[in-house]
């Protein structure tokens, strides 16, 4: 078995008892640039978007503690059973996406693990280690088609083809539920006119409100009200740090 598990936060508190091979997925593809034209051009531009000070091993530490774990899903044995242990909001999504489509020519079994009926501000960081082993024991296999559906999505993400993306995701509601709160967060997320994308308006709004500068607050409460984002602090302070230098 092989089990992709979406960041190292989910890799420290994996049950034990649950054996097999592990594959972290340590990216956030749903902040920045995506566009490439092959897998290696892909390390390059998320390598200078991630660690843009060439000035110390920061490089180095992409392509030896990221691109490596990806590989060993590019390089995944037929006869291997795949496990994707990933969260419902946008940016494990996202990053679901990209691991399917480098399982396109997986021909093994591959499961899905999802925290359905956990809060979607916490995900598996609320489950402990018996939840855990019953989500791996109720772990939905996926058909081909399905496996399909969200390589296909990473396409559609990486080519911003939205319109797309919130058809197909509406064809498969039924059977794949969970895609199209995730494909209308990301629709929701596009800046249009003077409207900046939900995401920073809501940054916005939050410091209107709360009167406040206090990044602190401001991310607590972003992750409040919008858990379907599922961003870090990194993403929210980028944002904060768009919005104030905007201001200027």
């Amino acid at each position: 078995m092989l089990h992709i598990l979406n960041g190292d936060a989910l890799a420290s508190s994996f049950p034990s008892d649950i054996h097999g091979e592990k594959a972290i997925a340590r990216e956030c593809l749903v902040d920045g640039p995506v566009e490439a034209h092959s897998l290696e051009e892909l390390w390059v531009i998320r390598n200078q978007f991630l660690t843009p000070d060439t000035s110390n091993d920061s490089e180095e530490n992409y392509f030896r503690k990221t691109v490596p774990e990806f590989e060993k899903i590019l390089t995944v044995s037929p006869e291997t059973k795949v496990y994707c242990w990933f969260e419902l909001d946008l940016f494990c999504q996202v990053n679901l996406w990209f691991v399917m489509h480098l399982l396109e020519k997986h021909k093994g079994e591959t499961y899905l693990v999802l925290p359905e009926k956990a809060d979607l501000r916490l995900g598996f960081a609320e489950q402990n280690e018996r939840q855990m082993e019953e989500h791996f024991r109720d772990a939905k296999l996926l058909t081909r088609n399905q496996c399909e559906i969200l390589a296909n999505l990473w396409k559609m993400f990486q080519q911003h083809h939205i319109d797309e993306a919130m058809t197909l995701s509406k064809q498969v509601s039924i059977e794949l539920p969970f895609l199209l709160p995730a494909v209308q967060a990301w629709k929701d997320s596009i800046p249009h006119g003077d409207y900046p994308g939900k995401p920073k308006a809501t940054i916005i709004q939050i410091m209107n409100e709360l009167n406040t500068d206090d990044f602190g607050k401001i991310f607590r409460e972003f992750r409040n009200r919008v858990p379907i984002y599922g961003f870090g602090d990194d993403q929210v302070k980028r944002l904060y740090d768009e919005i104030k230098k905007e201001a200027v």
